[in-house]
């Protein structure tokens, strides 16, 4: 079965707390048969996201065949955010952009402006968009999902498909925002055929915030998948395809 994990944190450190190195990460997806980790920073959410968007572009040329990092930017600084947004697209590793805005403190409509113009950068590269969603004040799914409407041409993912209080309405904005996905990545089991029902096969990706401690995080989050008893070819769809497709694998297949 093939597996590609579309939400996990490859970083040493998160301020004083130890996560797990690039080798204990790598060894982790190794353990668990996951072929490729889209890589989202954590130290980059307070701050020099160029130094942090760098970091992760190492790791993935190191490991180009198992590493997909995705860029983030802060839109509080207005133009330069987008400046470094392109920066990062117009290197061919990068294939995604993550938003933390709980953790980055802003809400999308305090940036509006900024946040419409990374939306069509991001659109313009082809570039999937994730955002941590599921806590308010500045990351309830209400306000990841308006985003869609907002650049309907930008390909928008829900990063945790509203946690466990907005599961609901994460399904509701994905049967109407064709442009709308969500990562399978934190809700109950029983919580993804719903997300399946709501989204269709094709609009529902795995994630599993793996980085933070050991592999047996991510051997759970695969657990869930299969214990929703998905039929094949939807199981497939959610564990690969769908990301693959997203990521541009089968026309620019990574080396």
């Amino acid at each position: 079965m093939r597996i590609i994990d579309f939400h996990s944190h490859l970083q040493t450190h998160w301020f004083r707390q130890p996560l797990l190195d690039e080798k204990a990460f790598l060894a982790g997806m190794d353990k668990c048969g996951v072929e490729v980790s889209c890589i989202f920073t954590m130290m980059g959410f307070y701050g020099d996201c160029p130094k942090e968007n760098d970091l992760l572009a190492g790791y993935a040329r190191r490991h180009p065949k198992r590493l997909v990092p995705f860029v983030t930017v802060d839109p509080k600084i207005g133009p330069p955010a987008v400046e470094e947004l392109e920066r990062c697209l117009a290197d061919p590793i990068f294939r995604g952009v993550k938003f933390h805005n709980w953790l980055q403190a802003f809400a999308p409509s305090m940036a509006r402006e900024t946040m419409t113009a990374l939306l069509q950068c991001a659109a313009r590269h082809r570039a999937p968009v994730l955002f941590h969603d599921g806590t308010p004040p500045y990351a309830t799914t209400f306000q990841i999902a308006q985003m869609a409407r907002w650049v309907p041409e930008a390909t928008i993912v829900l990063g945790h498909g509203g946690l466990a209080d907005y599961v609901y309405p994460a399904g509701q904005y994905l049967r109407e925002m064709p442009n709308l996905h969500v990562c399978y990545c934190g809700p109950r089991a029983g919580d993804l055929i719903y997300l399946v029902e709501m989204a269709g096969s094709d609009r529902v990706l795995f994630g599993s915030d793996f980085g933070f401690s050991s592999w047996k995080v991510l051997a759970e989050r695969i657990d869930d998948v299969t214990e929703a008893k998905l039929d094949a070819s939807t199981e497939a769809k959610v564990f690969a395809s769908n990301a693959a497709r997203l990521l541009h694998l089968d026309e620019r297949p990574l080396s």
